[in-house]
């Protein structure tokens, strides 16, 4: 695992970003230098963080990072690695944008997070209490669809004696087992893809296998057979409902495999969480949640491919546990938890919030998170 030196002008960069409590660092040679705080971005100061050019900040990566790993920065058009920097880890991408050198790093917190600590109503887990079936977390870019899953994986290990095995790329949190053993391999370092990784890992005895994305036709597949064979199998997508999730995963065969796909995937969900971060009235933000849990309308919709009746499906099923992004972002502003300009920003169904507000319409209460920190 690489190590940036406590005495490199990254390491100090880095100790900046956190002083701000920043999750994402981003710089580029020639260029402005952003760190995005709680969703926001926003410009470095340049005494802080000055522009460097081409040679500086060349010289700036190859005195933090080993002499293999530089010379792939270099000469590769994408890398992506994780490293420590003191006792903190970090995500890192590094890439070229027309022809010069830049980077991404997002900080991964460390500590042991549970599903409170990240105002994640406490029913999520019971998601992990099930011995099989695929759960998906959903979301666009930069949600907290993997902290979500680490803070399940938390869960369980907190709780239950099981066999992890994670699949990732690259490793971000390091979990240390408490009533669980775990087994983390990196692609392209311990496995080379997804795909092959979730097919060996169902040859050890796992209980539950967590893959950090699923991206391709190999990966779904080996993921659903994963779970037909009794695991619980918990990774990430990127979607936006849950109907867009199943649709999405259609999207990856040809016309010819949709249905057997659908099929396939209408008996082994087990769960789909689409999460958004909203800005809150604490000036953090807070998670919104649409979640559907398998049922036999769910398969059925699937299996059929009528993705348009799952919102109507989880409407009416807040009692089974499942409720849409609308539902639960109305019981978020009634709590008070967010301001109904951020409502109505974010809000699928604008009318519905109208109708809401005006008391036209009641709807059951649904489990409201933990009040913010």
């Amino acid at each position: 695992m690489e190590q940036v030196g406590l005495n490199t002008a990254l390491a100090k960069i880095l100790e900046w970003c956190q002083e701000q409590k920043a999750s994402d660092l981003h710089a580029q040679a020639g260029g402005a230098h952003f760190i995005r705080v709680q969703g926001r971005l926003s410009p470095v100061p340049a005494e802080i963080f000055q522009h460097l050019d081409d040679a500086q900040f060349s010289q700036m990566l190859r005195e933090s990072f080993s002499a293999e790993v530089s010379g792939r920065i270099e000469s590769q058009s994408e890398v992506d690695l994780s490293f420590y920097c003191g006792n903190r880890r970090y995500r890192a991408n590094f890439s070229k944008q027309k022809g010069r050198q830049s980077f991404s790093f997002r900080a991964v917190p460390q500590h042991r997070l549970k599903l409170s600590e990240l105002q994640l109503p406490d029913s999520l887990a019971s998601i992990v209490q099930e011995p099989r079936g695929l759960v998906l977390v959903t979301g666009p870019t930069g949600q907290g669809k993997s902290t979500t899953l680490r803070a399940l994986i938390q869960q369980i290990n907190e709780t239950q004696s099981m066999r992890i095995i994670t699949i990732e790329d690259p490793i971000e949190y390091v979990f240390e087992g408490q009533f669980s053993q775990f087994e983390q391999r990196e692609v392209g370092i311990d496995t080379p893809s997804f795909a092959h990784g979730i097919r060996n890992a169902m040859r050890q005895d796992p209980n539950v296998i967590f893959v950090g994305e699923i991206r391709d036709q190999e990966s779904i597949f080996a993921a659903m057979q994963a779970a037909e064979t009794g695991h619980l199998v918990l990774t990430t997508l990127h979607a936006d409902s849950v109907a867009q999730a199943i649709g999405r995963i259609r999207e990856y065969y040809p016309s010819s495999e949709q249905a057997n796909i659908s099929s396939l995937l209408a008996r082994n969900l087990h769960t789909i969480i689409c999460q958004r971060l909203l800005p809150n009235v604490a000036g953090t933000r807070t998670p919104c949640l649409e979640i559907l849990k398998h049922d036999s309308g769910v398969q059925e919709a699937i299996t059929a491919n009528d993705l348009h009746l799952l919102t109507g499906i989880v409407e009416v099923s807040v009692n089974q546990g499942m409720h849409t992004f609308d539902q639960y972002l109305i019981e978020l502003l009634a709590a008070g938890v967010i301001s109904e300009a951020t409502a109505r920003h974010f809000v699928v169904h604008k009318h519905k919030l109208d109708m809401h507000l005006r008391g036209i319409v009641t709807q059951t209460p649904i489990l409201r998170p933990d009040a913010p920190k």
